[in-house]
């Protein structure tokens, strides 16, 4: 059986691995102990009821820019929020 190498370099790991298969390396390993960390999420979901005709025109829109629903309609709020507190 052929031991996994040492790589030095991402592109020598990735040929080796297209050509070989793991299972036929799970003896040449060692089970290692990992710490995940969570994170805080950065953005919130808000849901807003939309009745159907302005859900399709906003999804209209966002296809002419070739945008996502979503991100067009962030983009929007945004704005919005920013230049309300904008006003004193």
């Amino acid at each position: 059986m052929i031991r996994i190498p040492k790589f030095k370099t991402l592109d020598e790991a990735a040929e080796f691995w297209e050509t070989h298969d793991f299972e036929d390396h799970v003896d040449d390993t060692e089970p290692v102990e990992i710490a995940v960390k969570m994170l805080p999420r950065r953005q919130k979901a808000l849901t807003v009821p939309l009745d159907s005709k302005m859900y399709r025109q906003i999804e209209s829109m966002a296809a002419q820019r070739h945008e996502a629903v979503a991100d067009l309609v962030s983009s929007w709020v945004r704005e919005r929020v920013l230049a309300e507190s904008a006003v004193p």
